[in-house]
């Protein structure tokens, strides 16, 4: 048995009388009344939609077969023994903002034969599935566009809250504890999905042949910040609440692109974006276990400090030596950061600069600053990178850094769980990359999809005007005189 609930109107007899009810209204005459109809007609599109989904549904659940290879998945999947515990009433959100009502066989964990007393709370293999849903991609109560299109929404806009304002415009009502809860499974799913797939591919040899096989790629990593709220334990304060913290995390972010002959990203190929709330571990110590990992020869691998952190950290060193005046020090900066750019010996210079200006002043910044340009010395010879056509800067991880951490995750008031922010990051990233078919398509086959780097995918981006509008579909009124 299969029933529709929906809170904006009954089920009509037809089902598209409600888009013929409209069609025979009289025609707009103003643009508030243009804007009206679109929004009433798209909204009967949407729950007409809903209800053909009802009917593929009822014929799914009808067929006999198709339900029996469902249970005897599920059964072949569990690890424990399942048992049919019959129907049960299963309420589903669809992409239209309708909530249907299914009966659905429903299988649980057999305790039969157990002794001690009955648990009632949830086991460790959940409380149960719903085996037909589920072999559909129907799970925490919405079918998977819905969940797409929630979890979307929530990576995409500045606040729960807006992300449901923004679902309600296109008539797909969700409460913000919904939205919480949709999308949070959603990035729990994906995370596990590529922790799961890491592990497996470090117990195995790295293929020759893999997807980034003889080409330039450029590995970047760089930390953002976020603000998290650990709950402190232990004894409650006078409003029965537990005390909490709100410690700043620094998340690291990695982007993996392609570099085209030139040294600039190949724009024609999708970069892979991936973020991680962990332990601050050094970053040029993640590069060398990176490196190790991947099996990347030495004579591959070439290292690169950003220029213009480099420059930044000499500037601030040079700022130091406070009885030196203004102009000098300016000048000092403007000579070391040019040879540093534009000459072989550049790094000798400046090495040899700070060594002169540390038996002059007592700043600690100059010693300090001597160790780490000779720490990253091989990792700043610039005039060799740019002739071997290799980038000196970090826009591209920094960029990312901003769009997939800053503008979502460290707004003012901001607090989050670590396993919540880790997660949606997570997602965010996918989707910043444009890979959120990918992650979607995972989360709902339960398997981890290898990134791609084949050029093509993004190409509908870079069309001519004349492309987008010769494959955009077109209906023409043709004036009488024309149609004469």
């Amino acid at each position: 048995m299969l029933t529709l609930m929906h809170h904006h109107a009954h089920v009509h007899p037809h089902p598209f009388s409600s888009l013929e009810a409209l069609l025979a209204e009289p025609f707009p005459h103003t643009p508030q009344e243009m804007l009206q109809l679109e929004q009433r007609l798209s909204t009967a599109a949407a729950q007409t939609a809903d209800q053909m989904v009802l009917v593929q549904l009822t014929r799914a659940h009808e067929a006999e077969a198709f339900v029996t290879q469902a249970i005897a998945q599920a059964r072949a999947q569990s690890p424990v023994p399942l048992v049919h515990k019959g129907f049960r009433l299963t309420s589903v959100l669809l992409l239209g903002g309708t909530r249907i009502v299914i009966e659905t066989p429903y299988l649980r964990e057999d305790r039969r034969g157990r002794r001690g007393r009955r648990r009632r709370t949830r086991g460790p293999h959940g409380a149960g599935c719903s085996p037909v849903l589920e072999v559909l991609g129907i799970a925490d109560r919405v079918s998977p566009a819905t969940r797409s299109e929630v979890a979307l929404h929530v990576v995409q806009a500045a606040s729960y809250r807006e992300a449901a304002a923004m679902l309600a415009r296109r008539g797909l009502a969700c409460d913000v504890s919904s939205l919480v809860r949709i999308s949070t499974a959603t990035a729990d799913t994906s995370s596990h999905l590529r922790d799961a797939a890491l592990a497996a591919a470090l117990s195995l040899p790295v293929p020759p042949n893999g997807p980034l096989a003889g080409k330039r790629v450029r590995v970047s990593l760089d930390g953002g910040r976020v603000r998290t709220r650990p709950r402190h334990r232990g004894r409650k304060t006078a409003k029965g609440r537990h005390g909490f913290s709100t410690p700043w995390r620094e998340p690291r972010l990695l982007v993996i692109d392609i570099l085209a002959a030139q040294g600039q990203p190949d724009r024609l190929r999708l970069p892979l974006y991936d973020g991680l709330i962990g332990d601050a571990e050094w970053i040029w110590k993640r590069v060398e276990r990176l490196s190790t990992l991947a099996e990347i020869p030495a004579s591959k691998l070439v290292e690169v400090l950003d220029f213009y952190h480099a420059s930044q950290y000499l500037s601030e060193t040079i700022a130091t030596c406070r009885t030196m005046p203004k102009a000098q020090r300016q000048a000092l900066y403007k000579r070391l950061r040019h040879a540093l750019r534009h000459q072989a010996d550049g790094v000798e210079v400046v090495m040899e600069e700070l060594r002169t200006l540390a038996t002059t002043y007592r700043s600690k910044a100059i010693p300090r600053a001597l160790g780490y340009v000779e720490t990253h010395a091989h990792r700043m010879r610039y005039v060799t990178l740019e002739r071997l056509k290799l980038p000196i800067g970090s826009g591209q991880v920094e960029s990312a850094v901003r769009r997939v951490v800053n503008l979502r995750f460290k707004a003012p008031g901001s607090f989050w769980r670590e396993t919540t922010v880790s997660g949606l990051m997570h997602l965010r990233a996918a989707f910043k990359a444009g890979r959120w078919d990918d992650v979607m398509i995972g989360v709902l086959t339960d398997t981890f999809q290898t990134p791609g780097f084949e050029p093509g995918r993004q190409a509908a981006t870079h069309r001519s005007a004349e492309a987008q509008k010769r494959d955009t579909p077109q209906s023409f009124i043709k004036s009488r005189k024309q149609a004469a």
